[in-house]
C-alpha cells in the first residue's frame, strides 16, 4: 500500500494539459502585465535565456560521524540508502585535527616551528573516515574537506593556535600531512577542495572553540601557507575554498578581499547561506546574489568562471534553536519547499553548486552536561533504531533528491524575464538540459495564496520524446511509495519541446522530468 502525507485529490488529475499553442517569447512587453496575465505566463526557454552553460551539480554535508558507537548495522543501511537514492554529486565533509594529532610537544620555547606531534589515524574516527571517502570514490562525489577549526580552546589551548588562528604555521603543517595521507597515500581522489577553516568571518564568545580572534588578514595568510604547503607535497590539484564564509555580509568582506590579494590561491568562491524565511519567499536571494555577483566582478574578471561561486551549507534561520542547534521546522513541507525556491534562486543567479546543511542528524552533536544532543538539521535521522529520536525520511529529502538528480553536473540552466520579483514575487522558474542533451526538464515554485496555470517549453534541442514525469510537491500532494521514496502525480506522453501547461497548486514546487527520480 502507499503511503502520501495527505490524500491527492482525483480531480487534480485534469490540472495537467498537454497544448500545441504557437510560440510565445518571453522578450514580450512585461512591465503591463495584467494580474490575469501573471497567473497564466508561458515560459520559453530559450538560448537567449541561458543562466549557466555548464552547472556544477547538488550535493549536501555529509561528515564524520562523532560518535559511531551508536551507529547501528541498520543505521548504517538506512545512510547508505538513503545517500545512493539522493544521489549527490559533491559533499562537504569535516573533522577535527585532535582525533588525528597526539603527543604534542612545544619544546618549552616560543618558536612553533620547533613544535612536535605525531598522527594516528587508527581509531573510530578514522575509520569513519575512511568508509565515507570510499563510498564517494567508488561513486564519483567530490568532496571538499576541512577541519572545524584549530587544535584546542582558549581555555584549553596547550597548542597556543587560537591567537593566530589558520594563520597558525602549524595549520598548513598538519592540513598538508593529512590531505598528502588521504590523497596520496590512500588513494582517495575524490577530495578536489581544501576548506581554511569553517566560517572564518563568524567571530564567537572568547573562550569558546569558536574563531573569536580571527579575521581576514590571518585568514589570507593561511590560505597563502596552506597553498604552499600542499604544492610542496604534490598536492597542486587540491583547491582550496575560497572563504567558506557565512551570510551576506560577511561573505561580502572576504570575496572582496579574496579578489584582491589572494584570488590566484583559491579554487572557487565559498559561501554558507542561512536565510530568513522572507528573504526566500519575495525572491531577494537572487536579488543579493546578483548584487555580490556584480561587486566582485569588477575587482575579479575570473569571478564565476575560472573561480565559480559556490554555497558549501544552505539552510533557514527561522525554527532554529539555539541550544540545540537544529531546527522546528524541519519536518514540515514548506521547508524543503523554501529550500527548492532557494536552489532555483541560486542556480538563476549563476550559482556553480550548492550543498545542503545538512545529511542525517546522526552525524553532530551538541552536548548539555555530557549528553549527546543530536543537532536536528537532517532530511532524516540514522538514529531512528531508537525510539527517542525522529524516525523517517522528512519532507525536504524528497524535494532535495528531486533535484540532486535533476540538476547535474554539466546541465544548462535556463531562467527567464518573467522571474523578476517585480513582475510577479510569487513565482519563479528555470528550464534545465543535462549535458548529453537526452534528458532535463523544469523546476518551478508558486508560493502564492492562489492556484496558477502556467505554460512551459525548452526551445533548446532535448531528446525528451517519450515519458514525461510530473511531480507536485505541497502540502496534501507528495506521493511516496511502498519503500518510502517519491513518486510523480503524473506520467504522461510528451516533450520538452513542447508546450506543456500545469496547473500548480498555491505554495507548491513543480518538478517536470523525463526521467523518474
Amino acid at each position: 500500500m502507499r503511503r502520501v502525507f495527505k490524500s491527492l485529490l482525483l480531480t487534480a488529475l485534469g490540472s495537467l494539459i498537454m497544448t500545441g499553442c504557437g510560440q510565445s517569447s518571453n522578450s514580450e512587453a512585461v512591465s503591463s502585465l495584467s494580474e490575469e496575465t501573471k497567473i497564466n505566463t508561458k515560459f520559453v526557454f530559450s538560448s537567449s535565456d541561458l543562466v549557466q552553460s555548464s552547472f556544477g551539480g547538488l550535493g549536501v554535508e555529509w561528515g564524520v560521524y562523532e560518535d559511531t558507537d551508536k551507529l547501528s548495522d541498520f543505521s548504517k543501511k538506512r545512510i547508505y540508502e538513503n545517500i545512493k537514492r539522493l544521489n549527490p554529486v559533491r559533499i562537504r565533509c569535516m573533522i577535527n585535527y585532535d582525533w588525528f594529532v597526539e603527543d604534542f610537544d612545544d619544546k618549552g620555547d616560543q618558536d612553533k616551528t620547533n613544535d612536535t606531534w605525531s598522527y594516528n589515524f587508527a581509531n573510530k574516527w578514522g575509520d569513519n573516515l575512511t568508509e565515507l571517502l570510499t563510498y564517494c570514490q567508488e561513486h564519483n562525489i567530490q568532496v571538499a574537506f576541512g577541519s572545524w577549526n584549530v587544535v584546542g580552546t582558549l581555555e584549553n589551548d596547550v597548542w597556543n593556535m587560537m591567537e593566530e588562528a589558520t594563520a597558525d604555521v602549524r595549520w598548513a603543517k598538519m592540513s598538508a600531512h593529512v590531505m598528502d595521507y588521504l590523497v596520496n597515500t590512500k588513494g582517495f581522489n575524490c577530495i578536489r577542495w581544501f576548506i581554511n577553516g569553517n566560517e572564518p568571518n563568524y567571530l564567537g564568545v572568547k573562550g569558546s572553540s569558536k574563531n573569536w580572534n580571527n579575521s581576514l588578514a590571518k585568514w589570507e595568510q593561511g590560505v597563502k601557507n596552506v597553498r604552499a604547503a600542499l604544492d610542496e607535497k604534490g598536492l597542486s590539484q587540491i583547491g582550496i575554498v575560497g572563504g567558506d564564509t557565512t551570510g551576506f555580509d560577511g561573505t561580502d568582506e572576504y570575496f572582496s578581499g579574496i579578489a584582491k590579494d589572494c584570488k590566484d590561491k583559491v579554487a572557487d568562491y565559498g559561501a554558507h547561506l542561512y536565510l530568513s524565511n522572507y528573504y526566500i519567499d519575495g525572491g531577494q536571494v537572487l536579488d543579493n546574489i546578483n548584487t555580490l555577483n556584480a561587486k566582485i566582478k569588477a575587482i575579479d574578471e575570473g569571478y564565476g568562471t575560472s573561480r565559480p561561486l559556490d554555497i558549501w551549507e544552505s539552510g533557514l534561520l527561522d525554527g532554529k534553536n539555539a541550544e540545540t542547534d537544529g531546527n522546528s521546522l524541519i519536518k514540515t513541507v514548506s521547508y524543503g519547499i523554501r529550500m527548492a525556491d532557494f536552489t532555483i534562486q541560486a542556480a538563476l543567479g549563476g550559482v556553480n553548486g550548492i550543498c545542503y546543511w545538512d545529511f542525517d542528524d546522526g552525524m553532530n552533536f551538541m552536548y548539555s552536561s555530557g549528553t549527546p544532543i543530536p543537532k536536528r538539521w537532517g532530511m532524516f535521522s540514522s538514529l531512528a533504531s531508537d525510539q527517542a529520536f525522529d524516525q523517517g525520511l522528512r519532507p525536504w529529502y524528497h524535494s532535495s533528491l528531486m533535484l540532486t538528480n535533476l540538476l547535474r553536473p554539466g546541465s544548462k540552466i535556463y531562467g527567464s524575464v518573467y522571474n523578476d520579483r517585480k513582475i510577479d514575487k510569487d513565482f519563479r522558474a528555470l528550464g534545465v538540459i543535462q549535458k548529453d542533451n537526452k534528458n532535463g526538464g523544469i523546476v518551478a515554485v508558486n508560493r502564492g495564496a492562489e492556484d496558477v496555470e502556467k505554460t512551459f517549453r525548452l526551445d533548446d534541442k532535448v531528446d525528451s520524446d517519450g515519458k514525461l514525469y510530473i511531480y507536485l510537491f505541497g502540502e496534501g500532494t507528495i506521493r511516496l511509495g511502498e519503500d518510502g521514496f517519491i513518486l510523480p502525480n503524473y506520467t504522461i506522453d510528451g516533450s520538452l519541446n513542447k508546450n506543456l501547461t500545469v496547473k500548480i497548486p498555491a505554495n507548491t514546487l513543480l518538478v517536470v522530468s523525463s526521467e523518474a527520480f
